[in-house]
């Protein structure tokens, strides 16, 4: 079951803004056909000031997207872009065209990473299997992804998977939070005597010593 928490907060917070993503919306409406396409190029600061506009409008902009998801005729670099997009948006109109997209392009393990942290970040838990295989790939990019989309879609049993993983890339700061964030998360998802119990076997083994570390730094952060 999707992590309810997680989506409720990112819910809440497109909510707060709104009246900002309307504003810039109403400001570059016409300009966003162009801008998606520039999320091809032809240079990265094209792209990147492409991109930041566009996630700027939010979720103002799904059937925008979703027209563009749907052209044969899109660059496929602005496609995977716009899949992203639509992600973050958290509009369900957008699980089925980015869940066929993941389908069409499942032999492809860049592009169906990409894919695949959209739909969990729309809480679609079909891409759970796919997520957990992607965790032992060799691009170190696709193992954040899967990380990343456990943080939403993660389940009690993935936990012994991401604590293997954790130790594979020990030297990979954003793979080694990204883990003790999951953890949390699904274990915040459990009852307190499982989550306990949990963090009380992570605290003991000496194989996961940098994971509590990293895990106490959250807990840090987050309670003082």
């Amino acid at each position: 079951m999707p992590n309810r928490k997680i989506l409720q907060a990112a819910a809440e917070y497109r909510d707060q803004m709104r009246p900002a993503a309307e504003q810039v919306y109403r400001r570059h409406r016409a300009e966003v056909p162009r801008l998606i396409r520039q999320l091809a190029g032809p240079t990265q600061a094209d792209h990147d000031h492409a991109f930041d506009l566009l996630v700027r409008m939010g979720d103002t902009i799904v059937s925008e997207l979703l027209a563009a998801l749907a052209d044969p005729s899109l660059d496929p670099i602005a496609a995977d872009e716009v899949v992203s997009l639509l992600g973050g948006t958290g509009d369900q109109r957008a699980r089925e065209p980015v869940w066929a997209f993941f389908q069409a392009h499942r032999d492809d393990l860049e592009r169906a990473s990409t894919a695949a942290l959209s739909l969990a970040g729309l809480g679609d838990e079909r891409v759970l299997p796919f997520v957990r295989e992607a965790l032992d790939a060799a691009d170190e990019e696709i193992v954040a992804n899967a990380v990343a989309s456990l943080i939403t879609i993660g389940e009690l049993e993935d936990v012994h998977r991401l604590r293997a993983v954790h130790r594979r890339h020990r030297h990979n700061s954003e793979i080694r939070m990204g883990v003790a964030n999951a953890i949390l998360t699904i274990l915040d998802h459990t009852d307190q005597h499982t989550l306990s119990r949990t963090l009380d076997r992570i605290q003991a083994s000496f194989a996961d010593r940098e994971l509590w570390a990293d895990i106490w730094q959250l807990l840090e952060e987050a309670f003082g």
